[in-house]
């Protein structure tokens, strides 16, 4: 998970090309994020926390964040992806696909970077992960599920059936879902 912290936050650097550390005006972040979850909320903190250690940007100082929680619901993940452009942030950093797909549509102007999207393709923030063009990258979190289910086969070598729990309104579940089956 640090390595994932660490990576973004080179991602998020690179996507501000930002002023250096100590000039005159703050660095403006909007962060949002779909929920509060620990998973989310760690890489939130990681965020803040790597950019102060690492690049010595300073909370209020050299560095203003606005942290906001869509709190579950997508209409309101478009609000603060408005707010954000309405305040002109200097990059927006977008944790979970509802909250990506926002930002996405509400500007082609600001960089964005995302973490925890399962599959950007398939979520329309991206055309190719390892050139996204545009003004949207990020890092993805999809898992091995090809290889998650030739452990359970080996763990558990008699185990006849093997179930899911997805949501099929939420496209990183329905990608992760049909994973195994999918080319590539």
């Amino acid at each position: 998970m640090k390595k994932l912290v660490i990576l973004l936050f080179v991602v998020v650097l690179m996507a501000m090309s930002i002023a250096p550390v100590g000039a005159a005006e703050p660095v403006k972040v909007g962060v949002m994020q779909i929920v509060d979850h620990p998973a989310l909320n760690a890489a939130r903190d990681g965020l803040r926390d790597a950019l102060k250690e690492v690049y010595g940007f300073i909370p209020d100082q050299n560095i203003v964040y606005d942290f906001q929680s869509a709190q579950g619901d997508v209409a309101t993940a478009n609000t603060i992806a408005q707010k954000f452009v309405s305040d002109k942030v200097d990059i927006i950093v977008s944790i979970a696909t509802p909250t990506s797909q926002a930002a996405a549509n509400a500007t082609k102007d600001i960089p964005i970077v995302f973490s925890a999207v399962t599959d950007p393709i398939s979520a329309g923030l991206v055309k190719d992960n390892m050139k996204p063009g545009g003004n949207v990258t990020g890092v993805s979190d999809m898992t091995p599920v090809d290889k998650q289910i030739y452990l359970y086969k080996f763990l558990f070598p008699d185990a006849k059936n093997m179930g899911t729990i997805y949501n099929a309104g939420e496209v990183n579940s329905v990608v992760t879902n049909e994973y195994p089956s999918r080319p590539g």
